[in-house]
């Protein structure tokens, strides 16, 4: 059986289709992965098939409004809203939808699988006749987004004569439950496995920490929209404490995080999946794969979400008793290393992570729902 992903050029809407996509392989299915060009390197070294369905778009002029900032970057903001994520989404499809039904046609897939904002697989799928199942990465999206990106893609869909983008026949949930928002769809729940890119374990990482290790990172996004000052500060409030400090950025950014104290170290990319295996507890923007990832070792954690659903992460986190959050607006040193100290002192927190990472590992596997996702496509053929 041939199956193609779709996803948007970017790790935090790919890294989380991985695992699944070697469910597929493993049980002797082709898999190819489309995107645009910019990404296609980094899906080859996930170890799967990529072509490209464009070449390189700027992601972030492709989504824009010409309406000002994206209400998730505004001060204060707590979520980004379903407008502006459909239509977002939705011109981002308008670059991408002749390409991705080319490589459809060329393929000729048994099975399309998308990531929620990836909207011109849908496309396809539509257009080859063919189930599409939608693997989402973390929180559900308002359902509405899908309804107003179609709209924003109908024009281009009509100048191409292309059909309306395809519904979901199945959709898997890697969220757990607890965690999930409560008014989502129902789903098919699938373990959430983790697969933070490829990378090259350092010596270091393999040994016992002599102090209790910490993770800190604000994922990529977030420090290239807002710099990397808070993570040096923190890591020198953090250097008073008996810790050490792991801050995990881009290799880009490195240099920018200068000279840091003792017990504190800059970890260029490195795979969380690797780092977190020997942490203590774990500093984050928010992001759902980090917050996905610690949950998955158990660990209590500190949300700083700056944007988008950032905030809507960090306030199920900390309703289900594994997180404490710092608002964006009230983010010092002092403040997050306050909150460190209390999700490492007070028992409720490492209780509420552990009781996650359990609902998590009692989810059914990945080879289960691949094969799911088989019989969905096996009785389109029959």
């Amino acid at each position: 059986m041939r199956i193609l992903v779709t996803t948007a050029p970017s790790a935090g809407h790919f890294f989380p289709l991985v695992p699944f996509a070697w469910a597929l392989r493993a049980r002797g299915h082709q898999v190819l992965v489309t995107m645009p060009e910019q990404f296609i390197a980094e899906a080859g070294r996930s170890g799967l098939a990529a072509v490209a369905s464009t070449p390189p778009i700027d992601l972030r002029a492709a989504m824009a409004s010409g309406e000002g900032p994206h209400p998730s970057q505004r001060e204060g903001a707590r979520d980004a809203s379903a407008e502006h994520i459909g239509r977002g989404f939705g011109r981002l499809a308008e670059q991408t939808v002749e390409g991705t039904v080319a490589v459809a046609e060329r393929w000729a897939p048994d099975l399309i699988v998308s990531e929620p904002t990836e909207h011109s697989g849908a496309v396809a799928a539509a257009q080859r006749g063919v189930p599409l199942l939608r693997h989402n990465w973390g929180l559900e999206l308002p359902p509405e987004t899908e309804e107003i990106a179609a709209d924003q893609l109908a024009p281009t869909l009509t100048r191409l004569g292309l059909p309306a983008p395809a519904k979901a026949e199945l959709r898997i949930d890697i969220c757990p439950q607890s965690l999930q928002l409560p008014q989502a769809r129902s789903a098919q729940r699938m373990r959430f496995v983790p697969y933070s890119g490829a990378g090259v374990t350092p010596p270091w990482l393999l040994e016992e920490p002599e102090r209790p290790r910490v993770c800190v990172t604000l994922g990529s996004v977030v420090p290239m929209i807002h710099g990397v000052t808070v993570l040096k500060e923190l890591g020198e409030e953090l250097s008073g404490d008996d810790l050490e400090t792991v801050i995990a950025v881009p290799d880009r950014f490195v240099d920018e995080l200068g000279v840091l104290p003792p017990g504190v170290r800059a970890a260029a990319w490195l795979p969380l999946s690797l780092l977190l295996t020997r942490c203590a507890a774990v500093v984050h923007h928010g992001g759902i794969g980090t917050a996905l990832t610690a949950l998955t070792y158990g660990l209590p954690q500190v949300a700083l979400p700056h944007m988008g659903d950032q905030h809507a992460t960090a306030d199920r986190l900390a309703e289900a008793g594994a997180a404490a959050v710092v608002r964006r607006e009230d983010i010092s040193p002092s403040a997050v290393a306050e909150a460190l100290r209390k999700v490492r002192t007070e028992p409720a927190y490492a209780e509420g992570a552990r009781a996650l990472r359990t609902e998590n590992a009692a989810a059914p596997g990945l080879d289960e729902v691949a094969g799911i996702a088989e019989q969905l496509a096996e009785g389109h053929r029959n």
